[in-house]
This record gives C-alpha cells, sequence and structure tokens, in this order.
C-alpha cells in the first residue's frame, strides 16, 4: 500500500511515540515522491534540535550523519563509499543521539556494494538507524528488501516543486516563447543560458563539499590512521560530480514538464506540472502543431540519453537545444 508524505509521516510518528521504530526503513516512490522529505522528517523526529529550515540530506551530513549518493557517470554506489558509511556509523556519539545513515538512490549499489552493506544491515552499531530511499526498489537483493520496513509513497498528484535554479531555466523558457523568437540563434541563447545556471550549480555543490571535507579533516587528522581522508577526499571528489549530473537532470526534467504541458493544453488536459507557466506553455501549444510538439520531446529525451554517455557536455547541448527549438 502507498501513502501520501503527510500519512507516512504520521505513520512513522506513531511508530515513534509507541517505541517501535525499526532499525532500517526502505523509503520507495515515484521521482517528487517526497521520499528525501521523509527521511528528514524521520531524523528531526528522533534527533531534537534540527534546524527546522533544512531542506536537504547533504545539510544534515556531519559525524554522526552519513548520506552516500550514486558516485561519477557511472551513477552507481561504489563499495568504498559503503565502508565510508560504516565507518560513520561506528564512531561514537553524543549521549541520546542516534547515528543515521542515509543511501540515496540505493537500487544504484550493485551486488556487490550490497552484499557489503549486509552485514551492517544484519548487525547494525548501538544507537543508528538506516534509511535507503529508491525509485526502483525492485533492483535491490532479496536479502536487502527483507531486512527493511517498507515504506511506498504515492506520486505527487499537485503541480511540480521548482527550485531557484529551476525557476531561472522557466522564466528564460517563458521570455523565449512570448518573444517568438526561434531559430538557431534562439536556441544556442536557452542553451546558454542552461549551461550557466548548471556552473553556478557545480560551484554551489563544490564549494559545500570542500567545507565538508575540510570538517572531516579537521575532526579526523588526529585519530584517523592510514588512508582513509585521502579516500574521503577521493569521495566527495565523485560526490560534487554525481549531484552536479543529478542537478543537471532536473532541469531536464522541468525542460520535458515544459513541453508536456504545451502538450496537454494542446489536448485539454486540466493537470499541469507548471501551472504558474500556463500562459506561456498555452502560447506554444497555439503555435506548434501536436507533431511539432512530439518532435521536441524526443529531441529533449535524445539529449539526456547523449548526456548520460560520454560524449562532450557542451557539444550535446548544442545539438539539443537546436533540435528542440531551432
Amino acid at each position: 500500500m502507498s501513502f501520501t508524505f503527510e500519512k507516512a509521516v504520521e505513520l512513522i510518528g506513531q511508530a515513534k511515540a509507541n517505541g517501535r521504530l525499526a532499525h532500517a526503513y526502505l523509503i520507495t516512490g515515484p521521482v517528487g515522491s517526497g521520499k528525501e522529505r521523509l527521511a528528514i522528517e524521520m531524523i528531526r523526529m528522533v534527533n531534537a534540535g534540527i534546524d527546522p529550515a533544512v531542506t536537504t540530506l547533504e545539510a544534515l551530513r556531519s559525524s554522526t550523519m552519513a548520506v552516500i549518493s550514486p558516485e561519477s557517470k557511472s551513477r552507481r554506489i561504489t563499495v568504498k563509499a559503503v565502508r565510508a558509511l560504516e565507518h560513520t556509523l561506528q564512531m561514537a556519539a553524543p549521549d541520546g543521539f542516534t547515528k543515521f545513515a542515509v543511501i540515496k538512490d540505493a537500487d544504484c549499489m550493485g551486488v556487490e556494494a550490497e552484499n557489503a552493506f549486509l552485514k551492517t544491515l544484519e548487525e547494525p552499531p548501538a544507537d543508528s538507524r538506516l534509511l535507503l530511499l529508491s525509485s526502483r526498489p525492485e533492483m535491490l537483493l532479496d536479502t536487502i528488501l527483507s531486512r527493511c520496513i517498507p515504506v511506498s509513497l504515492s506520486g505527487n498528484p499537485g503541480p511540480a516543486v521548482v527550485s531557484e535554479s529551476a525557476r531561472q531555466f522557466l522564466e528564460g523558457l517563458k521570455r523565449h516563447a512570448e518573444s517568438g523568437k526561434g531559430g538557431v540563434s534562439g536556441a544556442l541563447g536557452l542553451m546558454s543560458r542552461f549551461a550557466a545556471i548548471l556552473k553556478e550549480e557545480k560551484t554551489t555543490i563544490a564549494k559545500r563539499n570542500d567545507e565538508a571535507l575540510k570538517a572531516e579533516v579537521t575532526h579526523y587528522r588526529q585519530t584517523t590512521e592510514g588512508d582513509y581522508l585521502k579516500q574521503r577526499e577521493e569521495y566527495y571528489k565523485a560526490l560534487t560530480e554525481a549531484e552536479y549530473l543529478e542537478q543537471r537532470n532536473r532541469l531536464i526534467d522541468y525542460l520535458m514538464m515544459w513541453f508536456g504541458d504545451a502538450m496537454r493544453q494542446q489536448n485539454g488536459g486540466v493537470h499541469l506540472d507548471l501551472p504558474e507557466y500556463a500562459d506561456a506553455t498555452r502560447h506554444l501549444a497555439g503555435k506548434l502543431s501536436v507533431d511539432q510538439l512530439g518532435k521536441r520531446i524526443e529531441a529533449v529525451e535524445k539529449l539526456r540519453a547523449n548526456l548520460n554517455t560520454n560524449v562532450f557536455e557542451a557539444l550535446a547541448l548544442e545539438v539539443g537545444f537546436i533540435r528542440a527549438f531551432a
């Protein structure tokens, strides 16, 4: 059975009140269903004092809070990342504080990393809890599934949540649609805006992860032997790349929503992913045929597929935007 985000929070709150929280949960649901938000709420329920303004798991990362996700272009969670997570769980925590380990996109672990994680899942360290997030739980080993309490979230029936970076891009799309400016120059203008937003995002991600690495170096420099800190440096480098790719994919998702809303308006659809841009997508729907919109959606899908290979990013973006907008 799937639950809304609000219902899931209520049920987990009841479990905590009754002293029945499990040591491991598998939070599943489609993109946008609130898996990360639910994980944050669970951590907030258990550990008092977390800033209510916190909206990302990365902002909670610390010496007692581990977060791992797919790394680099391979979009895999490595054994090395799992080992680093286990190391965090073994560290001492303040009295009354529960350590958390969160695996985002847990289905990207692969058999080797999953097997490496099984021992921790079977015998979690004292005062710790494990949260696995996945949109594709069927990809996980049965031995992983059987050791977690499943929490399935239903899809988000309302409008898409628009991030600040996405809003900047959508405003550019709106101006492009209303101006009627087409051709290669218009397409390249949109591509340049897209690339500039991505550059800003990567700078922000890199700065955040550099600060996290410096904090770990300060904390562990006098107590950790071997090449642990070198491994952490490599981990944060890969994490920066993985988070950048995630942001890039999200921007492309908004581009798909843009053309999708235009097609829905052509067909009299009621639901829109981006209702605040309804006037602009309606204008687009009146200017293009169903076949033309379909080709633009195909161009965006092709762009996403190309970017997930080793193709040169700038070239893929240029070709993709020309196909979608010229």
